[in-house]
């Protein structure tokens, strides 16, 4: 079964937004595996690797209080953030067992 790797859905599009209470783009949906990367291994924000707009989007997701900067280059989701990115992962990049089977967990 294939499922497309990264595109935003309108049923995604309208949990994010219901969610972070503003517009969620097809941007910030793929900054979200370059952010978890970072953050799964305590990495340094690469501005050579991310775009004007993706820096953008990081300075807004710190001003919401969704992420913390530590030090110029290293920036940390909240908990709570940080569960919001992996469901939307799941939804828009990962093969889950129920795309696969059917039924849920």
């Amino acid at each position: 079964m294939e499922k497309p790797r990264g595109i935003l859905t309108e049923e995604l599009k309208k949990k994010a937004e219901q969610y972070l209470g503003r517009e969620f783009t097809q941007d910030e949906l793929r900054l979200y595996p370059y952010l978890c990367d970072r953050a799964l291994n305590r990495a340094r924000i690469e501005r050579a690797r991310t775009s004007p707009e993706e820096q953008d989007i990081m300075s807004m997701l710190e001003s919401e209080g969704r992420l913390k900067r530590e030090y110029p280059s290293y920036m940390h989701p909240t908990r709570e953030f940080w569960a919001f990115m992996n469901e939307c992962l799941a939804d828009s990049y990962v093969l889950l067992a129920e795309d696969l089977y059917g039924g849920s967990e």
